[in-house]
């Protein structure tokens, strides 16, 4: 089979074969993790027109209420062009976008006679000069999100079950690539957030401790708390919460801990704790507990000398 981006120009519709060989090609892509979702869509349509033989695959998102649908991405075979933009609104089109819902893959032989897509005849279909269209839902976690459009320009030939099942496993691979889009999005999402908070842990003119409620392991410590204990930050984080007290009160303060974290015991204490060089120091301890995933509670502590 030929190279996936430059397969040479097909006039018909392709074999079974052949859209069996293409959708085992692309879904050994690599290209889901290393590219942009832009171009991810981009080599997925080019893809799937160069396979399929189609002059036009599209990728259309549900926006505004599911109420629109924008392209995202819209491969055109004969001039090899990309392109993106342009919109349907189902205040327009309300056939069409109640049958993505309700029905399935719509496979419109003729779609200006098509039920589900005569509509679009007076004027999608005419300015694309589309002659068949082929329109396969897009779900994500069984909503759903948007739309794949194979559509032949010109003279047409009848859809078979091969290309439907091609568009299915394309669209899938769509599902694919916007789902790592969003796993992305919410990774960096993440890192941003915990930055910020980081940014504000270090910057608190308070040393703070952050502790595991149940282990009563410390899981970070600010700039702060490394200068009223004497410990570099590495060293602090692994300790037991027990370890940062002298031995005459180190029973009392882990009672306190746990008392604390089952809501048995007020958020404010008075205590000694004891530094790297084994000096003591009388310190006000202020708390908050949170309740994370699981039933896990992180306990952040607030240190001031007195």
């Amino acid at each position: 089979m030929e190279n996936l981006l430059n397969p040479g120009l097909a006039s018909t519709l392709l074999s079974p074969y052949d859209l069996q060989e293409g959708v085992a090609s692309l879904s050994r892509g690599v290209f889901f993790k290393e590219a942009s979702l832009d171009m991810t869509l981009s080599i997925l349509t080019e893809s799937a027109a160069r396979m399929s033989g189609v002059e036009r695959v599209s990728i259309w998102a549900l926006n505004n209420g599911q109420q629109e649908l924008r392209c995202l991405e819209l491969y055109e075979r004969s001039s090899a062009r990309h392109s993106s933009g342009g919109a349907l609104l189902a205040s327009q089109y309300p056939a069409y976008f109640q049958a993505l819902h309700n029905e399935g893959c719509i496979a419109a032989d003729d779609p200006a006679q098509h039920p589900m897509t005569q509509e679009l005849s007076t004027d999608y279909l005419q300015r694309h000069r589309v002659s068949a269209m082929l329109a396969t839902p897009i779900h994500i976690r069984g909503d759903l999100q948007g739309v794949l459009c194979l559509e032949q320009v010109g003279p047409r030939q009848p859809w078979a079950a091969v290309h439907r099942l091609f568009a299915q496993a394309v669209a899938n691979l769509v599902t694919l690539a916007l789902v790592e889009y969003e796993a992305e999005q919410a990774r960096t999402q993440a890192r941003t957030a915990n930055e910020r908070l980081q940014a504000v842990f270090d910057a608190s003119r308070d040393a703070m401790l952050l502790v595991d409620g149940e282990s009563g392991i410390v899981l970070d410590a600010n700039r702060q708390a490394e200068s009223l204990f004497a410990y570099p930050r590495r060293l602090l984080i692994g300790r037991h919460q027990r370890a940062l007290h002298p031995l005459a009160v180190a029973d009392e303060c882990a009672l306190r801990f746990r008392q604390l974290v089952t809501g048995q015991s007020q958020s404010r204490v008075f205590t000694d704790i004891q530094r790297a060089d084994g000096s003591v120091r009388a310190v006000e301890i202020a708390t908050e507990v949170a309740d994370v995933s699981a039933g896990r509670k992180l306990v952040l502590g607030i240190f001031r000398p007195i």
